[in-house]
């Protein structure tokens, strides 16, 4: 049973009742795994017990780590947050779960109505495990191909998609009772350096912030956002001094919350990353400081209440700021409905392993992949013809089955499998042995060559030489490709215009195979490039 004062239903009732340090742990949520160690788990307990905020949840088997968060609950007075970053829904965090496309995929779709649909389904399944705050989705611009670490997680370069994109995705999610987050303000695109590794700075003028960087913020905010993140990074026209955004006053105070009207609650990316962490002392304290109301994924929980008390307890710092920054808090566990009587925050792990599979959501998937299939040159669907399916660095058989299954319902088709370290005289034998195809369909699986992990790689220059080998057959065979990845690599291989015609799937899922497939054969194609690639 919880403590009486947890049960009180008037906000500033329940601040009065907790004591400093029980307010400043409020506005703290900490990161937990289930293979953290023992002294790691006890410090959290320890934590926890002092009145802690809120847990973000990683990536885990999902029954143990429910249980995990249910036994960390068993010690809190008042219930904590459980947020996630899962922008492709909890399948980011939980393999159990069917994994929604990437936000790049989802922006190649002609519409933001399955975009909506794909934030309630997100918001549905992590509200139906009581997680009830996911940082999510993306609201950054990805106006730089170079960037190492948004990328697929934008909905592209067109600052109005970003825009339109990113609410329909909030606006559904919180439909569903899981509170959206706005990231990474003020606006991560155009950087070439990974916040998590090191300080990005934007030497960009006050008006290209406001018409591209800021714009997709506004439209988040003006239609309801409930939390902004803050991301690690130097931005000098909001704030000479250079100091990272996530502790700069002038930013988070001056810009977002005085200018930008931002009321909801404003949220620190987490505090150990590099990009803040290196050269600033206690980022905590900082960011605190500058404005934001909730602190994530501080280096030590602890010492960061330490911290704070003790410049409390000095008189440096207003204790009615804190019990603002409380009352969002604790204001936003009561709509969640957390703080009356009959709430539990415990979760049946075996309802929560039900709960992740889904009939509906992967119906949606499947829908969404079939619409985002993007074909970049070539006119489809194919006739009926001998066809040769070479699929290149299928992780498995089963990678490709899906794809030919479908194929071989409408045409003759045979599949070959093809190593992306392949030597010049095994690729060889192999175009000898399609020659007698009407055409072959190359698929560019997960893996090499180049585009696993985000875009252009210029030093691949074994991959670009695998890929120009391929590119080779053109001169004599009927050949088309399929990219199951990132387009931004494309950047690099610009002679996939050799093709007969050739189609982005974005990723080496079954739902993208069986999407790509359609596209071939049916012709059921509608993305749209959400980037430009050359």
């Amino acid at each position: 049973m919880l403590p009486v004062f947890a049960m009180a239903q008037d906000i500033e009732s329940l601040i009065r009742s907790m004591t400093l340090r029980q307010k400043i742990a409020q506005i703290i949520i900490i990161s937990v795994d289930t293979h953290d160690s023992p002294q790691r788990r006890e410090a959290q307990k320890q934590l926890v017990a002092q009145g802690l905020g809120g847990l973000i949840v990683m990536d885990d088997p999902l029954g143990p780590c429910i249980q995990m968060v249910n036994e960390l609950q068993e010690g809190a007075a008042i219930p904590m947050l459980v947020s996630i970053d899962g922008e492709w829904g909890a399948s980011m965090r939980f393999y159990e779960f069917a994994a929604f496309p990437k936000a790049m995929q989802l922006g190649a779709l002609p519409s933001e109505e399955l975009v909506y649909q794909a934030g309630v389904a997100i918001g549905e399944e992590l509200s139906a495990i009581k997680i009830f705050a996911n940082y999510a989705p993306d609201t950054d611009v990805n106006n730089n191909p170079a960037n190492p670490v948004i990328g697929v997680r934008s909905f592209g370069e067109d600052r109005q998609k970003v825009a339109a994109y990113g609410s329909a995705y909030m606006r559904g999610m919180q439909s569903a009772g899981v509170a959206g987050c706005a990231k990474h303000f003020p606006g991560h695109g155009d950087t070439e350096v990974d916040s998590h590794k090191g300080l990005p700075v934007l030497n960009l003028d006050r008006s290209r912030l406001d018409s591209l960087e800021l714009y997709p913020f506004r439209r988040m905010i003006a239609d309801g956002v409930e939390m902004v993140m803050i991301g690690h990074l130097s931005v000098p026209a909001l704030d000479p001094t250079g100091t990272p955004a996530s502790i700069s006053t002038p930013i988070v105070t001056g810009l977002l919350k005085e200018e930008m009207g931002f009321k909801g609650i404003v949220i620190t990316d987490a505090l150990g990353m590099k990009g803040v962490s290196n050269d600033y002392g206690d980022a905590s304290v900082a960011a605190y400081k500058a404005g934001a109301d909730i602190l994530l994924m501080p280096q030590d929980g602890g010492k960061t209440i330490d911290s704070l008390e003790a410049l409390f307890l000095s008189g440096s710092l207003d204790e009615s700021v804190l019990d603002a920054k409380v009352a969002k808090m604790l204001s936003f566990k009561k709509k969640c409905g957390m703080l009356s009587e009959d709430y539990s925050p415990y979760v049946d792990p075996y309802k929560a392993l039900k709960a992740s599979y889904r009939p509906e959501t992967e119906a949606l998937i499947q829908r969404i992949c079939d619409e985002s299939q993007t074909v970049l040159q070539g006119s489809f669907p194919l006739d009926a013809g001998k066809t040769a399916y070479v699929a290149v660095n299928a992780l498995s058989e089963e990678s490709a089955e899906f794809f030919l299954e479908l194929c071989k319902e409408h045409f003759p088709c045979d599949r070959f499998f093809l190593d992306g370290d392949a030597t010049p005289a095994e690729i060889a034998a192999l175009k000898e042995k399609l020659r007698g195809y009407d055409r072959v369909i190359v698929g560019f699986h997960s893996g090499k060559p180049i585009g696993r992990t985000g875009g252009p790689r210029r030093e691949a220059s074994a991959e670009k030489d695998f890929f120009e080998s391929i590119v080779s057959w053109t001169s004599d065979i009927n050949v088309y490709g399929i990219w199951f990845g990132n387009p931004y690599a494309l950047a690099a291989l610009p002679s996939y215009k050799a093709f007969k015609g050739f189609i982005v799937s974005y990723s080496d899922t079954s739902f993208n195979n069986r999407a790509a497939a359609r596209a071939i054969t049916r012709g059921s194609a509608k993305g749209i490039l959400p980037v430009i690639i050359n």
